[in-house]
């Protein structure tokens, strides 16, 4: 063999080698992404995507305005209650793609988000009654700021039904209300939160005794993952392994960004959550008139007279459509002027999903003007 023959055997040899060794480096450095972004995941802090400004704090309320640069003739002011399970409020205002603040702020309305900030000791003992006086207390501070005496109110999940009680107890301040995958009458459908909510009374306590008397959102977290465990611990982690095999880097940021929401989990007061196991779940008193008082006063939804807009997601296993349509049955608000829409989505899907602000929440609007 003459040494041109035995360098280009080398080369070939060289070659095979590169060739063999290059999908192990390749995965290596796909692995090692993958696990870059687990580790990323485990310091979630998700963040607003629309500009704004606080205007009032108090005790776990943080009220945020989002003034629209838009129209510098805002429309009727919309408070918006995002649900108080553990995440963060800005659920809201999940990602400029994905804002329900945007969508009433495109129809020109005034926007403010109530942000339940994480509780600590001190504020242990607050319950459904504080955090009915906390959204008056936005409620008020609104009507003071704007000089417009009756607003629209739009809750979000367990937002839905204080939405609710509270329109109840101060139908004078709102003009419209309007719930999203909410749970009003929890006996009309089964569901798995339902279930999980018929363990005694003293499981519920523990959990809160564990905690300085606080509810972590941990606990609920985990409740809400073991509804569809498959999904949350297996399938979502072959997805984004198949992203990164992909290089679907768009795919590979939304995904980053959902778990940065998801995971990010916060403490509630105590006995607030206390009191929404017995209320709305154990006891399931919404659809009972008079049955509990809060602030002295009997909660009764019979009281709401004014337009109300209900929204459910088909595909919603933590609040079936029914347990949020039912509603309609306990308000006196004239049928005529209850609006229902069915979204084609889940729960998450419904309150902030791409087609469901696109489609549904643009009816919300429309239905809205009309209500004016």
């Amino acid at each position: 063999m003459n040494m041109l023959e035995y360098q280009q055997q080398c080369w070939s040899k060289s070659m095979d080698y590169w060739r063999d060794i290059n999908p192990c480096l390749r995965n290596a450095s796909k692995t090692v992404r993958y696990f870059d972004i687990l580790h990323q995941m485990q310091n979630p802090h998700p963040e607003w995507s629309t500009p704004n400004h606080i205007i009032y704090e108090h005790q776990t309320l943080r009220l945020r305005h989002f003034p629209n640069r838009r129209y510098s003739d805002a429309k009727r002011p919309v408070l918006i209650l995002p649900p108080q399970a553990g995440h963060h409020s800005n659920l809201a205002d999940y990602s400029p793609a994905q804002s329900l603040v945007r969508v009433f702020q495109r129809y020109g309305y005034d926007v403010y988000v109530a942000q339940w900030i994480s509780a600590t000791p001190e504020f242990k003992d607050l319950g459904m009654n504080d955090i009915i006086r906390l959204t008056d207390e936005a409620v008020d501070q609104i009507r003071e700021r704007t000089g417009i005496y009756k607003i629209h109110l739009v809750g979000q999940c367990q937002g839905g039904w204080q939405a609710s009680i509270y329109t109840s107890l101060f139908q004078d301040k709102i003009a419209t209300l309007v719930t999203a995958a909410a749970p009003i009458d929890v006996q009309a459908a089964p569901s798995d939160i339902v279930e999980d909510a018929q363990l005694p009374m003293k499981f519920f306590e523990f959990l809160v005794a564990t905690n300085q008397g606080l509810m972590s959102g941990k606990y609920i977290l985990w409740g809400f993952k073991n509804m569809q465990a498959e999904e949350h611990y297996v399938r979502k982690y072959f997805r984004l392994w198949k992203m990164i095999e992909d290089d679907d880097e768009e795919a590979i940021k939304r995904f980053v960004h959902f778990e940065n929401w998801y995971e990010y989990t916060q403490m509630l007061p105590g006995k607030f959550y206390l009191d929404i196991i017995k209320n709305i779940f154990k006891e399931n008193n919404l659809t009972k008139p008079g049955s509990f008082k809060l602030d002295g006063r009997p909660v009764d939804l019979r009281n709401i007279t004014c337009p109300v807009i209900i929204m459910a997601g088909k595909k919603d296993h933590i609040t079936p459509p029914a347990q949020a349509f039912a509603l309609k049955n306990c308000v006196s608000t004239p049928p005529e002027d209850v609006v229902e829409i069915l979204t084609e989505g889940g729960h998450i899907g419904t309150l902030m999903g791409t087609e469901a602000l696109r489609e549904d929440w643009t009816a919300v609007n429309e239905v809205l003007e009309l209500a004016i």
